[in-house]
C-alpha cells in the first residue's frame, strides 16, 4: 500500500507568497542594476574620474544585485518547499525570518514616521507574508516528513 504525502496549506501559501516576492525582488533588482550602471555610465562620459555621482550609480548597483539575489534565494526556497524537500524548509525559515526582521523594522520605522496607515499597504503585506511564512514553515512539519514507503504490516 503507497501512502501519499501530506501537503499543508499554509506552507503551499507561505511557498507562493516566496515565490511571488522573490519575483518582485529579482525584477527590481535588475531595474536598479540598470539605472545605477546608467548613472555610473553618465559619469564616465565627462571623463572626471570617480566622484559622488559614480559612486551613488556604483552603490544602487550593489543594492540591485543584492535584491537579485535575495529574489532567486527566496523562489530556490519556495520550489523546495513545494516538493516536499526537508533542506527547503530550513531554508525557507531562514528567508522568512530575516524578511520579517528587515520588513518588520522597516514597517515600524514608517509608523514611527507618522506616515498614513494606507500608504503602508507593501510594508503590511510582506510582514504578513515572512510572518506566515515563518508559522507555516515552524508548525509544518508534516508536509516535509519522508512518505512511509514500506508494506503495510511490516
Amino acid at each position: 500500500m503507497e501512502h501519499r504525502q501530506s501537503t499543508s496549506r499554509p506552507v503551499v501559501l507561505a511557498a507562493i507568497f516566496l515565490l511571488v516576492a522573490g519575483l518582485l525582488a529579482l525584477v527590481t533588482g535588475a531595474l536598479f542594476g540598470v539605472f545605477g550602471g546608467l548613472v555610473a555610465g553618465l559619469e564616465s562620459v565627462d571623463g572626471d574620474g570617480t566622484t559622488v555621482l559614480g559612486a551613488a550609480g556604483g552603490a544602487v548597483v550593489v543594492y540591485g544585485i543584492a535584491a537579485m539575489a535575495w529574489g532567486i534565494l527566496g523562489m530556490f526556497a519556495a520550489a523546495a518547499m513545494l516538493v516536499h524537500r526537508g533542506w527547503g524548509r530550513a531554508l525557507g525559515l531562514v528567508v522568512g525570518v530575516i524578511g520579517l526582521a528587515f520588513t518588520g523594522l522597516s514597517l515600524a520605522g514608517a509608523l514611527g514616521s507618522g506616515e498614513p496607515l494606507a500608504s503602508m499597504g507593501v510594508n503590511l503585506a510582506l510582514v504578513a507574508g515572512y510572518g506566515l511564512t515563518v508559522l507555516a514553515l515552524w508548525t509544518g512539519a508534516e508536509h516535509f516528513r519522508p512518505a512511509d514507503r514500506s508494506p503495510a504490516g511490516s
